[in-house]
């Protein structure tokens, strides 16, 4: 697998970069959201010697989640909001539960398998959506940046889970060359795509005082 930092600005600039923020709340959420995408698949990283990886990628992705919510009550980024537009709380309550229990089945599993999946993909992304429905395209491309990722490897990734077929390309090693040119590439395009927003973000809001 690639490592970890890779994974998280390489998610983030790739959902950064095909879903530009329009302004300051779309941003916090995306940023925050992709992040975890980007990191979320490697908790299954426990079942081998690196079980203190995988506590490390488990205690970052809670604090991204945190660092989100607590972001939307100063940039209104839509999830306080989006929760209390739901008058049954269970619409939220319930995919929140069922994330944290497939992260739980999934810390289980054998590593490169359900996590980095398209069934993986699709049921935390089905989560993430009905509870933060403007969330989860940011999450989604994240999270399938992780699995593509990984496939550059000479490991197989069983994206096609339960499928045993797994799918590796081989091109280059996880803690290589190619792995510290994506860190840095995914750093810049991160770092211009947020610069970018709070741009039209200031644009935008000096725009609307100077009418």
């Amino acid at each position: 697998m690639m490592l970890g930092h890779t994974h998280l600005v390489m998610g983030t600039a790739a959902a950064l970069a095909i879903l530009p923020p329009k302004d300051l709340p779309t941003l916090v959420l995306g940023l925050g959201v992709s992040a975890l995408g980007g990191l979320l698949p490697d908790i299954d990283v426990g079942t081998s010697d690196s079980h203190k990886k995988a506590d490390f990628i488990t205690g970052i992705a809670g604090i991204i989640a945190a660092a989100v919510i607590i972001a939307d009550w100063f940039f209104n980024a839509g999830i306080k909001d989006s929760l209390m537009a739901n008058e049954n709380l269970l619409k939220i309550i319930i995919p929140i539960m069922i994330f944290i229990a497939v992260c739980a089945y999934g810390k289980g599993t054998k590593h490169r398998t359900f996590m980095h999946s398209i069934m993986g993909l699709v049921i935390f992304t089905a989560c993430v959506g009905m509870a933060i429905p403007s969330a989860a395209a940011y999450f989604f491309i994240g999270y399938a940046s992780h699995i593509i990722l990984d496939t550059l490897n000479k490991k197989e990734v069983d994206i096609f889970f339960p499928l045993k077929k797994g799918v590796a390309f081989r091109i280059c090693k996880a803690n290589g060359l190619v792995n510290r040119i994506l860190f840095f590439v995914g750093t810049a395009v991160t770092v211009m795509c947020v610069s970018f927003s709070l741009w039209n973000a200031v644009a935008g809001n000096l725009s609307f005082l100077h009418f």
